[in-house]
């Protein structure tokens, strides 16, 4: 056989056991067992990993496919291929808890995706993670990325969610490539912050400059500068107020003029536990206000008197905010 076509047909393999896995957790409950399986099986390998986030993504956003997927499920079953009895790696998951795994209750503790990353910090924790000489990645609380060698482009990081500031000495020759998203990013001599989150990217330069690249275009960002994109969409390059721009790396975060539901929304990433609104109405409350990451629970104070919410503590870090 040759040696392309014997690739190909595992990658095949490869893929139809991810389709196979996913039809499974999409259409019935997994036994204890079945859980344990698939944690091994995503384990054995980055691109199995790979493959099955790629399915599960597919399920969702082809459900014409999803018939011969079960049919191809069922004819795997029929036949005998259990590739999960050679995974490798032990399992994490017990009784009903692949689910709580993928999806954590209120980010409780970490993800499937969380445990597979290269790199991860939870909530609160920030890390410094050398690429290179002369250029390092701060990672902001609730990131997760993978680092390796590209033969083109030499190290290279993907961000898979979260928050990084990528720092170059001026004395770096080094030229760091950073995956987000759509798009890419290129540092040049300085510092760059780049977010990445709920499938929308937001890169600011903060000094040196900055290569972008999505959908077949470029932009060049110089200090001060900004630019956003998701899948469907791309802004103007802006240039950023000072007071806007990304400010977690001096051990704060500062909200000016901005609904109480997106304040939350960023809380939450730092927060050991979760706040929750249960009055809809007060997400459109503007509010403005700084608070040093040493101090999150200065929040509740400053809602409470400042802006009158009334505050429900709960064990675990959970408070509930409403209407006094």
């Amino acid at each position: 056989m040759n040696p392309a076509n014997a690739v190909n047909l595992d990658e095949d393999t490869l893929h139809k056991e991810a389709r196979a896995w996913v039809s499974r957790l999409k259409t019935s409950s997994l036994t204890s067992r079945q859980a344990r399986e698939l944690r091994r099986w995503c384990g054995r390998s980055p691109s199995h990993a790979a493959a099955f986030a790629h399915a599960r993504e597919m399920w969702d956003a082809t459900p014409q496919d999803r018939e011969q997927w079960l049919r191809e499920a069922k004819l795997m079953k029929k036949r005998g291929h259990q590739p999960l009895r050679r995974a490798l790696l032990g399992g994490l998951l017990v009784g009903g808890g692949l689910y709580l795994l993928a999806k954590p209750p209120l980010q409780l503790w970490p993800s499937l995706a969380d445990l597979r990353a290269d790199y991860r910090t939870g909530a609160g924790e920030q890390r410094r993670v050398q690429l290179m000489d002369h250029v390092w990645l701060d990672m902001n609380t609730r990131s997760r990325l993978n680092v390796s060698d590209d033969p083109h482009l030499g190290r290279v990081v993907a961000l898979l969610d979260g928050e990084v500031e990528v720092r170059q000495s001026e004395r770096s020759a080094s030229v760091a490539t950073v995956f987000a998203g759509v798009g890419s990013i290129q540092t040049f001599n300085g510092r760059t912050n780049i977010r990445y989150l709920n499938g929308q990217t937001q890169v600011t330069c903060l000094s040196g400059s900055a290569q972008v690249d999505v959908g077949g275009q470029g932009y060049r960002l110089g200090a001060g500068e900004q630019l956003v994109y998701g899948r469907h969409a791309i802004s103007s390059v802006q240039t950023v107020a000072a007071e806007n721009l990304p400010s977690w790396r001096q051990g704060r975060l500062a909200f000016h003029e901005q609904p109480l539901s997106q304040v939350l929304a960023e809380l939450n990433r730092y927060w050991a536990g979760h706040l929750i609104l249960r009055d809809a109405t007060l997400g459109s409350v503007l509010v403005s206000f700084a608070v040093s990451l040493d101090n999150l629970p200065e929040v509740l104070e400053v809602l409470q008197q400042v802006y009158g919410v009334q505050v429900m503590c709960l064990p675990g870090g959970i408070a509930l905010l409403s209407r006094a």
